[in-house]
């Protein structure tokens, strides 16, 4: 199954601690390679606490895992700033040196694939 969100990216304290021991840890992944969703999103999509999810936009997809968050409305979605999300925001930045990351048009849908390690998402 698949379905249309907007998603919008940013940063979290969890990801800021993460990265200090290291971005090619398995921490930095668990909690960046990530995306927040409303659980009767979750559910619509048939996906549970950390089920895989591919991600797609009009810049590229990623598969990370679906993480439950009903502080957002449905049909928002929110990833972590960080490789992962740069794999569906693009580089873009309409001159202003960064790029477009909130209000992305993104479709999710559950998927099998595993979650990349960092030195794959790097390598293209």
């Amino acid at each position: 199954m698949e379905m249309d969100f907007c998603l919008i990216t940013g940063r979290t304290s969890k990801q800021g601690e993460s990265r200090e021991i290291g971005k090619a840890t398995e921490k930095y992944r668990d909690n960046t390679a990530i995306v927040r969703l409303n659980e009767d999103d979750m559910e619509g999509l048939g996906l549970e606490e950390g089920s895989s999810v591919q991600v797609s936009t009009e810049a590229g997809s990623v598969t990370v895992k679906a993480r439950k968050d009903n502080g957002l409305g449905r049909g928002v979605v929110f990833m972590p700033i960080g490789p992962w999300a740069s794999k569906v925001v693009g580089g873009d930045t309409c001159g202003t040196g960064c790029s477009h990351a909130k209000g992305l048009s993104a479709s999710l849908s559950n998927t099998d694939d595993n979650v990349k390690s960092l030195k794959e998402i790097l390598a293209g």
